[in-house]
């Protein structure tokens, strides 16, 4: 995958700040297939790649009242493909906030955030033609953050979350499905003077698919309900050093066949280490639960670990590395069980250059690669991406 962009947005100090892009992208294995397959028997091609323009352009709305701050940040991204322009859609973003206070001691947010992206065609198993695949995620959130007795933070929240994939239907092996979730939570937070904290929050959950989703005979659901309970810690060993940890019991109950229920442990930690006042790196170990709806199986077991180091050569360059690795198992109750039960292991490394000359300009460039090792026929795939860049800011 390659990309090319040219952006604009104003200066982080203006009240208002505009954005114009533009991006083009080189994908050499865009629906992520095997090297046995080829898209020619579903789109009548048998090119794997993909050249993708993408403009975007948007206006951006900062300030601060006494207390309060508003934000108003909104853009349209209209994405064209080269070769399978049935993928062709406009991108609506936006990140509405306001960030209220009535003492330094009450405070929260309230916040309408929309984001409409391209999605991954490597959790495809059943590739539409009609579909653009894309991934739609609007999250509305009002908080609540009270501090009566110094280092005491008692939390509040209540939350509605809507994901919307285009490709997801019932039958279909997809990871992704399109929900609507809305959520309670409440918790407490400890905060030490070294800024070390400790947190725990409580939430519980009502979902639906959708009346569409139902089916007794793939024994695909409605809906569901959640519970976790979430600690975090935070701690802070030096100046140079710090530690994020989060642990999480998932609980999921679905509304009438209780043979996808999935409970279990979540939870990830990310060391993050100073080595020097330009050099940074990011260490993390996480272990996930993604409940589905799909067909042959109910729940994904995903295991990641990840080195992402970030040097600061200059005042103007920076150079960012990613090395992922993810194991996956597929477990649970399935209406259609494969003959063997589905494990693969994916790998992401990549690496980019920025560039800022001056603070309304900036350049840059990335070079990827992705590869997927399945114990199913036709599940392995590699991608290899590049991108190049550039950005001016009014």
């Amino acid at each position: 995958m390659a990309s090319f962009a040219i952006c604009a947005s104003a200066d982080e100090a203006d009240t208002v700040n505009f954005t114009l892009s533009h991006a083009i992208t080189y994908d050499d294995n865009l629906f992520r297939l095997d090297r046995n397959e080829s898209p020619l028997s579903t789109f009548g091609k048998t090119q794997k790649w993909e050249m993708i323009n993408a403009t975007t352009y948007g206006v951006n709305v900062s300030k601060q009242y006494s207390l309060q701050r508003f934000k108003f940040d909104i853009s349209q991204t209209s994405y064209r493909y080269q070769n399978y322009n049935f993928l062709n859609f406009d991108g609506v973003n936006y990140d509405i906030q306001w960030n209220w206070s009535v003492t330094p001691y009450l405070k929260g947010n309230l916040v309408f955030d929309r984001k409409e992206l391209p999605n991954t065609f490597a959790n495809v198993n059943n590739i539409n033609p009609l579909s653009t695949n894309t991934r739609t995620v609007k999250n509305n959130r009002f908080d609540v953050d009270w501090s009566p007795y110094g280092n005491w933070h008692l939390l509040g929240a209540i939350s509605e979350l809507t994901v919307t994939t285009d490709n997801s239907a019932p039958g279909q092996d997809n990871l992704d499905y399109s929900f609507e979730q809305k959520t309670l939570r409440t918790g407490i937070r400890y905060e030490f003077s070294s800024g070390s904290k400790l947190e725990y929050a409580a939430n519980t959950s009502d979902g639906k698919y959708g009346d569409s989703n139902f089916s007794e005979a793939l024994v695909s659901d409605r809906g569901y309900t959640e519970k976790r309970q979430e600690f975090l810690f935070r701690w802070v060993l030096s100046e140079k050093s710090k530690v994020d940890m989060k642990a999480s019991y998932l609980d999921r109950s679905n509304d009438n066949f209780s043979q996808r229920d999935v409970s279990g442990w979540i939870g990830n930690v990310n060391y993050e280490w100073d080595v020097t006042a330009k050099t940074r790196v990011n260490f993390i170990a996480a272990s996930d639960l993604y409940p589905t709806q799909a067909t042959s199986y109910t729940y994904v077991r995903q295991y990641l670990v990840a080195v992402r180091p970030t040097w600061s050569v200059t005042r103007k360059v920076s150079l960012n590395g990613d090395l992922t690795y993810r194991d996956r198992s597929y477990n649970g109750f399935a209406p259609t069980p494969l003959s063997k039960d589905r494990e693969e292991t994916t790998k992401t490394a990549s690496i980019s250059l920025n560039w800022t000359p001056r603070r309304y300009v900036s350049f840059g460039v990335m070079l990827k690669r992705e590869s997927r090792d399945s114990n199913i026929t036709n599940e392995d795939f590699v991608s290899n991406s590049a991108m190049v860049n550039a950005a001016l800011t009014f």
